[in-house]
């Protein structure tokens, strides 16, 4: 069978290549080779991989913009404000590639920590955390270091209540202008910590894929052995066929593939009966 990687899923890459095929054909622009495919896969499942930080990042900044800095007293603030399923769906997508979280180094001189950097185990940063009592990892808010005296003044207002009953606390870290970042606790306003703060990370891309063959009567014949399938969410299937349709020069929508889908469903039905 295909080779996959063990604990990630997978899309069959027999299965995208007979698409692509099938539409071409439909559409009636020629063969696609075995090599011209996997030139093509490969690009199309790097092209989907990097999308997903774009759309992530364009929903986090689209929500800081259209949401203020959430300092209610006893609010559990996560890095960004809640963007429905879409935020959740791009974060399970990219969950196939994450690594161990990497704490951040502390530089007691100006009292801030640095980002690990980039290495063949760190391909990109997300986000930040802080280790609370029992290695819990608590998820912070991004705020900006002006809020933090507003912060305080809430979280005294709160414990100061009689009708106060949530002993949580929360964090909150500020962007550095040097790139760096700061680490606090609503109890102690513009004071930073000096420890707890780390950061999740993505560990790798998606290995190179690869439509294996071998020729029989001069026909390319798929050879699962030598195969490998995507390392993409099963769900970007669809878009795998109609980006490397378009990287070979064919433009379809997303309704031809529904059309050819039916088809097939169809054809599979009739060879039941």
């Amino acid at each position: 069978m295909a080779l996959i990687i063990a604990g990630q899923t997978t899309i069959s890459i027999d299965t995208v290549y007979q698409r692509v095929l099938a539409l071409a054909n439909k559409e009636q622009r020629g063969y696609i080779t075995p090599q011209e495919f996997n030139l093509h896969a490969n690009q199309a499942q790097l092209d989907i991989f990097e999308q997903y930080f774009y759309d992530l990042a364009a929903m986090v900044n689209l929500s800081k913009r259209s949401e203020a800095p959430q300092t209610s007293p006893g609010a559990n603030n996560p890095l960004e404000p809640d963007f429905g399923d879409t935020v959740n769906i791009l974060r399970e997508k990219i969950s196939i590639y994450k690594g161990t979280d990497v704490a951040l180094t502390y530089n007691g001189t100006n009292g801030s920590f640095t980002l690990p950097p980039l290495s063949s185990s760190i391909y990109r940063t997300g986000r930040m955390y802080y280790t609370g009592t029992g290695g819990s990892s608590i998820p912070l808010q991004l705020v900006n270091y002006y809020d933090l005296d507003h912060i305080k003044e809430l979280y005294d207002a709160k414990t100061n209540s009689r009708w106060h009953t949530n002993n949580q606390e929360n964090f909150y870290y500020t962007e550095n202008t040097d790139g760096t970042f700061s680490l606090y606790r609503e109890s102690t306003g513009k004071t930073p910590l000096t420890s707890g703060l780390k950061v999740e990370v993505v560990a790798e891309v998606p290995r190179e894929v690869n439509w294996g063959y071998v020729v029989v009567n001069e026909r390319a014949l798929y050879n699962a052995t030598t195969s490998i399938d995507f390392n993409l969410h099963r769900s970007e299937e669809t878009n795998l066929v109609i980006k490397i349709l378009e990287l070979a020069g064919i433009t379809i929508n997303k309704q031809g593939l529904v059309q050819l889908a039916s088809t097939e469903e169809a054809q599979n039905d009739q060879q039941t009966k």
